[in-house]
């Protein structure tokens, strides 16, 4: 019986955290540009010869950058609710949680240099663009969509 109430705990645990992820995806326009540009990427590394240990890496990438935006939230989140007046203690909190996500995502950029800086593979995803109109257009919607999600949320 004990290990039944360990089990439904356990599995609580994950409808907490998929609580999270939606209520992140709803309220949180640097959450939905994150997932965004994790897409954009996955879509365009069809393009490249990555390794299993290069995706690997991407994954982290992907990880760390939209883990700090959740906690960032959190932090937010936190810091509004217990403190309600100006604090210079709180500001605080906030702006370095903040700064987490900024040096994640900077770092996030710096990966993607090192992985897909080739300007011969740039042409080949230009040249592919260019002689299908319909995958272009498909491309400038998906675009629109993202944009859309980002800044009006679902």
């Amino acid at each position: 019986m004990k290990m039944l109430y360990t089990l439904k705990r356990f599995s609580k645990g994950f409808l907490y955290a998929a609580r999270g992820i939606a209520y992140n995806i709803k309220n949180e326009r640097n959450f939905r540009f994150h997932i965004t540009a994790m897409v954009w990427v996955i879509v365009l590394s069809m393009f490249y010869d990555l390794s299993r240990t290069e995706y690997a890496v991407l994954i982290l990438t992907f990880s760390s950058v939209i883990a700090c935006e959740a906690v960032n939230t959190a932090v937010e989140r936190a810091v509004d609710f217990t403190s309600k007046n100006e604090n210079r203690l709180a500001r605080a909190a906030k702006d370095s949680s903040a700064a987490a996500v900024l040096i994640a995502a900077l770092f996030s950029v710096a990966v993607a240099v090192c992985l897909f800086w080739d300007t011969a593979v740039f042409a080949e995803i230009g040249a592919f663009f260019a002689g299908r109109p319909l995958c272009a257009a498909a491309v400038v919607v998906m675009a629109v969509l993202s944009f859309i999600f980002i800044f009006k949320g679902i």
